[in-house]
């Protein structure tokens, strides 16, 4: 018998009848990278805060300090970075799907959900992560979205939240990978509450003390406590420092131009985006349309183009050899497709945006039916 990879467990609170859920991701040596069997205790433990109305509320953490969950677990999705691509969908549509439900049951949770996002945040972690209603990084918090340096785009509703970033920057995250820290986590609107680590065990009793008798009403009553108990940092990351410059310097403009604004900033504002030549001009290019279209639609819109775009990079290759470049052979020498931004064609960023053609229901919306998640 398995041990499981979270561990799910139940605190009476303080104040008022009920418990507090507490759901502990347990794979430190992977950080908490999210294989199929992780993903589907986690879905279990959605369902039982759901169904079951002595709990009032869910806290999710990690075991390990270094990470929250630093990804989806890639290798198998990819089937270890398969030459060629994946002819056989069959696994990672699965996986994929179990993934987007879980992310969007959590944005849709009835209860009130608290993530404490100590260490590494990033993919399929930040899926998990942005799902919940109160999100606390620590200043050893690192997070983003990298998928682009692994062949693929924002995923788990990533198109959906960057869209929810201040300015219009969301794009120069998905397209770039960068990695931001806690303070300008907070700006970005990636996170609501940075505190000490060591402030942990206090604000969980905080939690377990709250106001149960609605949602909205725990919520707030957790706002007005942390409004009272932080300051705000005098000290600006690089992202809120030069937002304003650098929104104006995207703003309207086409992916391409887009990546033309990185490439100066990087030159002149290195911190901003360390590591942008590391992502697939292809990817990086998918995921700029993918942003702009996604700008007026609903979470179910994007996981269900994501879904989509997961299945088409696979078909064609792009995310496989990004797999296998960096996690398997580790050669950290991708062959992209394109070798350069300029070079991606028209056709081929519209092949990966296409819808996929299923024979039957589209496997991720049978899912979200299922569990009456299948609305805008």
């Amino acid at each position: 018998m398995l041990e499981p990879t979270v561990h799910f467990h139940t605190i009476p609170l303080k104040q008022s009848e009920g418990l507090l859920g507490v759901a502990v991701m347990d794979r430190p040596k992977a950080l908490n990278a999210l294989d199929h069997t992780m993903i589907r205790e986690l879905l279990t433990i959605v369902e039982t805060v759901e169904s079951d109305t002595s709990i009032r509320g869910l806290w999710i953490e990690s075991s390990a300090e270094k990470a929250f969950c630093a990804g989806g677990d890639v290798r198998d999705v990819t089937n270890n970075g398969q030459a060629g691509g994946l002819t056989d969908l069959s696994n990672s549509s699965d996986y994929l799907a179990d993934e987007y439900l879980l992310d969007v049951g959590l944005r849709y949770c009835s209860k009130p959900v608290f993530a404490w996002g100590d260490g590494y945040i990033m993919g399929g972690g930040m899926g998990v992560f942005q799902g919940a209603d109160v999100r606390f990084v620590t200043e050893y918090s690192s997070l983003a979205m990298p998928e682009v340096r692994i062949g693929f785009v924002p995923d788990c509703g990533g198109s959906w939240f960057l869209n929810h970033v201040p300015k219009g920057l969301g794009i120069c995250l998905a397209m770039s990978g960068a990695t931001v820290g806690a303070a300008d986590g907070c700006w970005l609107n990636l996170a609501d509450w940075l505190l000490p680590r060591a402030e942990k065990s206090a604000l969980f009793d905080a939690a377990l003390a709250l106001n149960y008798a609605s949602k909205s009403q725990a919520l707030a009553e957790l706002g007005s406590i942390l409004k009272e108990a932080t300051t705000e940092s005098p000290r600006q990351g690089p992202w809120e420092e030069n937002g304003a410059r650098l929104a104006n310097s995207i703003r309207h403009q086409t992916p391409l131009n887009v990546w033309h604004a990185m490439q100066a900033w990087h030159h002149d504002v290195p911190e901003l985006f360390i590591g942008l030549e590391q992502a697939s001009p292809g990817a990086a290019m998918v995921a700029g349309y993918q942003q702009q279209r996604m700008k007026y639609q609903s979470l179910i819109h994007a996981v269900l183009q994501e879904h989509d775009i997961g299945m088409q990079m696979l078909s064609d290759g792009e995310w496989c050899e990004g797999v296998r470049a960096l996690l398997i052979d580790k050669d950290k020498n991708p062959q992209w497709r394109f070798a350069t931004i300029e070079e991606v064609t028209p056709d081929w960023i519209q092949a990966m945006l296409a819808p996929m053609e299923w024979t039957t229901t589209h496997p991720l919306a049978a899912k979200l039916a299922a569990k009456g998640l299948l609305h805008d």
